[in-house]
């Protein structure tokens, strides 16, 4: 088991990662109607890689923290480019095509609104969490 890290908060951060894998598997390969590569591949690498900490945090595996930050610092960054592509657009559909675009617009916040606690509130809270040093404080009691 990973010494490093309290047992009730690895399942909650790990728990956490799988739905997230899952939300943006199942957001970008089944809700999404096209495809287009580099929003496949960047959706098919940010679920490999929060799926795989979810699992290694939930098996208290030693590798767990490294992985967990990586995958929440991929995701913060992908995420950061997607509300923002999202905002720009949700404005440019706005300005450009009156009442319909409006409408648009309005979609395409809500999506932006729905993608940040996922992709930009829990990746912020799990850096914070596993920055370096921050573990020492908070070691699991030795157990027999």
């Amino acid at each position: 088991m990973n010494r490093t890290l309290p047992r009730s908060a690895a399942l909650v951060l790990g728990t956490l990662d799988l739905v997230s894998g899952a939300l943006v598997a199942f957001g970008v390969f089944v809700a999404l109607p096209a495809r287009w590569w580099p929003v496949d591949g960047a959706a098919a690498v940010l679920a490999t890689l929060e799926v795989v900490s979810g699992l290694g945090l939930l098996l208290g595996a030693r590798w767990s923290a490294p992985v967990a930050r990586a995958s929440a610092a991929v995701a913060l960054a992908l995420g950061l480019a997607a509300v923002s592509i999202l905002a720009v657009t949700a404005t440019w559909l706005s300005s450009v095509y009156g009442p319909v675009g409006r409408g648009g617009g309005i979609v395409l916040a809500l999506v932006a609104l729905l993608a940040i606690p996922y992709l930009v509130a829990l990746p912020v809270a799990q850096l914070l969490w596993f920055r370096p040093g921050a573990m020492a404080g908070r070691a699991a009691p030795e157990g027999p």
